[in-house]
C-alpha cells in the first residue's frame, strides 16, 4: 500500500506521513493519547529519516504496545529528527488494528521539495 504526504516544512511532512500511517493502522478513529514516547533518530538523508521515523512508530506499536495517536517534530534537518509520539496502550484500551503493517519499504521511496512544498511517497508491506 502506498502513502503520499505533503507539508509546508519537512517537519510538517513527517507529521503528515505519520498521520497517514496511523490511518492505515487505525482507520478514522478519534483517540485521546495518554502516553508520550520521546524519539531521536539519525539518517543519511530525508528518505532514510522518513523510513526510520515510520519504522519507529511500527516498532513501538509491536514491542511496547504504543498505539500511535499524535506526532510532534521538535527538530529535523534531513539527517536527524527529534520529536514525540503520543499514544495509548493497545492492551489496556483493547484497540484492534484495521490493518497490520509489516514494514516500511524503500520501494519507490521519494522525499522532495518543489516550490517550497514538501512531498513524500512511501510504500508499506502489509
Amino acid at each position: 500500500m502506498g502513502l503520499e504526504a505533503g507539508g509546508e516544512t519537512l517537519g510538517e511532512l513527517f507529521v503528515n506521513a505519520a498521520l497517514a500511517l496511523r490511518t492505515v493502522l487505525l482507520g478514522d478513529r478519534c483517540l485521546v493519547p495518554d502516553l508520550v514516547q520521546e524519539v531521536e533518530l539519525p539518517g543519511e538523508d530525508s528518505e532514510e529519516l522518513l523510513v526510520a521515523w515510520l519504522s519507529e512508530i511500527l516498532y513501538l506499536l509491536e514491542t511496547r504496545g504504543l498505539c500511535p495517536c499524535a506526532f510532534e517534530i521538535d527538530e529535523i534537518d534531513g539527517k536527524r529528527l527529534r520529536g514525540r509520539i503520543r499514544g495509548l496502550c493497545v492492551v489496556e484500551c483493547a484497540i484492534e488494528l484495521e490493518r497490520e503493517v509489516k514494514a516500511v519499504t524503500w520501494h519507490r521511496l521519494s522525499v522532495s521539495c518543489n516550490e517550497g512544498r514538501w512531498r513524500a511517497r512511501v510504500y508499506l508491506d502489509l
